[in-house]
């Protein structure tokens, strides 16, 4: 993915300030962003493999020491670097793997700490109301990479907060407070995608058109029900062409789509948790497996599988 040069500096970004002092950002998240949580820290020497197959929540991984490939679906390739920080919006399907120099050692895995040398990484992600990401999220690339060069002195220094909080995992007040620099990093991670033009002001201010708004809050309360525009319309104020033409236009995708998308959620989450093809297809509101298959094959690219051995 290109970057700005690191020294060109981040470009202007309008003011989006809303009534009461607000600004967009801010308006969109506070709602909705429930906090976030560690799932991983851990050095890894010799051959290892983190696997993610399926979506649970954005996320993110910081390589604190050596470097690691991070293989995609699709077969693409991509190094991550030592101390670089990398965004997933949609936690789209990937694995992470030693890089071509790692040494070689017997297979093991240690604390961060350790003197011994490996790939050390820490893997996080970041919780919204009804396990569901924020509906603008859809704007950024599969992964947003963020390596020191052009990280801004704010976002780096939360950066370097985390790496020697995890490293110390030991001192007072350890879990609360690497929390809230994740809860941090989130909103710095977002700011910065502004900045340089990954996410548009203007398009985000859209998602607060109330009756959109108002169509988004019922599909995300009941993802499982079986909407149709008419009566989504209706509870948000507008007629069936209104909605049918408005949603599109402010959201970027269909209500059909977007319902969807929410209930392949709903079915990632619940494959992560080892459930069956059949208990994923009953957690995402499908009563035909053969429907549920279809579906989700559409819109992953892949057939449903089980994970029977969930990452650590």
């Amino acid at each position: 993915m290109a970057h700005r040069p690191a020294d060109a500096g981040p470009v202007s970004v309008p003011e989006t300030a809303a009534p009461g002092g607000q600004d967009t950002l801010t308006r969109l998240l506070q709602p909705i962003f429930l906090g976030s949580h560690f799932y991983h820290a851990a050095k890894h020497c010799g051959e290892w493999l983190l696997n993610h197959q399926h979506a649970v929540a954005p996320s993110f991984h910081l390589v604190t020491e050596g470097q690691c490939r991070l293989t995609w679906q699709d077969g693409q390739e991509e190094m991550l670097a030592e101390r670089e920080l990398v965004f997933f919006p949609g936690d789209t399907p990937h694995q992470l793997m030693p890089g071509p120099r790692e040494a070689v050692c017997h297979p093991n895995m240690v604390s961060l700490h350790s003197p011994q040398p490996g790939t050390g990484l820490v893997c996080g992600q970041f919780r919204f109301l009804h396990n569901v990401p924020p509906t603008w999220f859809h704007q950024l690339p599969r992964i947003v990479r963020l390596p020191v060069a052009i990280r801004h002195t704010a976002l780096d220094q939360v950066v370097n907060a985390i790496i020697d909080e995890m490293i110390s995992h030991d001192s007072p007040g350890h879990e609360l407070t690497v929390n809230a620099l994740a809860n941090a990093l989130l909103t710095m991670v977002l700011r910065h995608c502004l900045q340089h033009s990954l996410l548009d002001p203007r398009s985000l201010g859209a998602f607060l058109d109330p009756p959109i708004s108002r169509a988004i809050n019922l599909l995300h309360e009941d993802p499982t029900r079986h909407w149709t525009v008419a009566q989504l319309a209706t509870q948000a104020g507008l007629s069936r062409s209104s909605l049918s033409e408005r949603f599109p236009r402010v959201v970027g995708t269909t209500v059909a789509n977007y319902r969807a998308r929410l209930r392949m959620i709903l079915a990632d989450q619940a494959l992560a948790r080892g459930e069956s093809v059949m208990g994923a297809m009953l957690a995402s509101g499908y009563r035909s497996e053969s429907t549920f298959r279809k579906a989700y094959q559409r819109i992953r690219g892949m057939p449903p599988r089980r994970l029977h051995h969930p990452p650590a």
